[in-house]
């Protein structure tokens, strides 16, 4: 049987170097971005792409009516919130694609590599049957 070979692509070592110290180049350039823990993140109120244009408007009101704001309302945090979510946007959706590209090769590379490892043990694993069998034939 013929396997099939979607890819066949290889990455030289010097490449991963210069990937993963490009890597940590944008990692360096984010330095301020944080990791929380699980119970934190689910702790958060989440806002979706339909709550972000929620913000903005409100925003915008704020603006246009600086005497109703709460006093516990930072209108310059909330610009610069709403600034970060927007850049942080514009580099995660090709990070995302990246991210995406990366996986998927991974998965379709290791099936690649999997099945015909599956067939190698397979044939091995025969042939040592036929040879037990073939030494029980001559002891008999």
């Amino acid at each position: 049987m013929k396997y099939p070979n979607l890819i066949s692509a290889t990455i030289s070592n010097k490449d991963v170097k210069e990937i993963i110290k490009a890597i940590e180049f944008i990692d360096e350039k984010l330095c301020d971005l944080v990791v929380l823990s699980e119970e934190e993140l689910s702790a958060l109120p989440k806002m979706e792409r339909n709550t972000f244009s929620f913000v903005v408007e409100n925003l915008q009101l704020a603006e246009a009516n600086l005497d109703l704001i709460p006093a516990d309302v930072d209108l310059n945090e909330l610009k610069k919130d709403i600034e970060l979510v927007k850049s942080i946007e514009k580099v995660l959706n090709p990070l995302n694609l990246l991210s995406k590209k990366l996986k998927h090769s991974a998965v379709l590379a290791s099936s690649e590599a999997y099945l015909p490892s599956l067939a190698i043990y397979n044939a091995v694993k025969a042939d040592a049957i036929r040879k037990k069998h073939n030494e029980n034939k001559i002891k008999v």
